[in-house]
């Protein structure tokens, strides 16, 4: 069974029942997308059906809509594809480079492991709301959403022109005892309340000019689309450098971890952030970037961003504008 609206898949509102379960062969990325209660789902229908959704951004175009997505954005749009929207979540995406041997003379060929899970935050601030109000005073749970905790996983590779090519894909839902243990940049994965802020020692927020929304439907009202934050914030990111040469097919360690927050305020907006580790650098223990977005009543989102650098020496953080020792 296919979505009965391919375009909708970005509004949330299409669920992909016909993605089944699909079996694959026992190799890294096969133990990626089986493992922690993932389901494989066949790679090759998922490409076909992001493709298909996305077809009329390019139709005269001789390269596939998604060609020039990158790993972490095409995460989000299988997700967004594939299950119904939710009005408050919370993305959490991580991400990992496995290098292996290609072919003699050929480049070492990257493969990208991806994980995007979104939370659902509706219940969470059902709850606050009646501890602070009483349950005779607050709407019922299908008016704050209601939905499962859900991942996805995809590993790709560059081929032919395609930045991210999907190899493998699986999907889960995340029981609530599950959820409660899960972290998002150290916070708690289920908070309701807003963590970004105070995630690390942020520069000032600068705004950032014209934002292209990519091929994907542009469903966000007044505020930027997650899978818009995260081509804004990790787009143009296909891999992580290393000095390690490189290895047999292995499943990585996690390089980047981003949050995304959306609508956890009292007025429409998406607060996003990552930490990047493990960097070839030994004053700087990880950089971190931050976009937000929010409404101005003009019909155009406002998109701000800012940086911070947590320290490999001295303190845990460079002072905001400055570097660290």
């Amino acid at each position: 069974m296919k979505t009965s609206t391919a375009i909708a898949l970005l509004s949330g509102m299409a669920v992909m029942t016909g993605l089944a379960p699909f079996t694959v062969h026992a190799d890294p990325s096969a133990q990626f997308v089986n493992e922690g209660g993932y389901a494989a789902v066949e790679p090759d229908r998922l490409w076909d059906e992001i493709n298909k959704a996305l077809s009329h951004a390019s139709p005269q175009s001789a390269f596939l809509p998604a060609a020039d997505i990158g790993p972490m954005p095409l995460a989000v749009i299988a997700l967004d594809m594939s299950e119904h929207g939710l009005e408050s979540v919370r993305y959490r995406i991580r991400y990992g480079t496995n290098w292996i041997d290609a072919p003699p003379s050929a480049a070492p060929l990257p493969i990208s492991y991806i994980e995007v899970v979104r939370f659902n935050l509706g219940p969470a601030i059902r709850h606050d709301l009646i501890g602070a109000l009483g349950e005779e005073h607050v709407a019922g749970e299908e008016e704050f959403g209601v939905g499962p905790h859900v991942g996805w996983r995809l590993v790709t590779r560059p081929v032919m022109g395609n930045r991210a090519m999907i190899m493998a894909a699986g999907r889960m839902e995340m029981g609530m005892q599950a959820a409660q243990g899960e972290v998002c940049l150290g916070s708690p994965c289920l908070d309701a309340r807003p963590s970004i802020e105070t995630a690390a020692a942020w520069g000032e927020m600068e705004p950032v000019g014209a934002v292209s929304q990519g091929p994907w439907p542009d469903t966000s009202g007044n505020v930027v689309a997650p899978v818009t934050a995260t081509n804004l914030l990790l787009g143009e990111i296909d891999n992580i450098e290393t000095d390690m040469a490189p290895s047999e097919p292995k499943i990585p360690d996690w390089a980047i971890e981003a949050v995304i927050e959306v609508n956890l305020g009292q007025d429409e907006g998406l607060d996003a952030a990552y930490r990047w580790d493990g960097l070839l650098d030994d004053s700087v223990a990880a950089i971190w970037e931050r976009l937000a977005s929010f409404s101005t009543g003009s019909g155009e989102p406002a998109v701000f961003r800012a940086s911070a650098y947590e320290c490999a020496r001295g303190p845990e953080f460079a002072p905001p504008g400055a570097f660290c020792p």
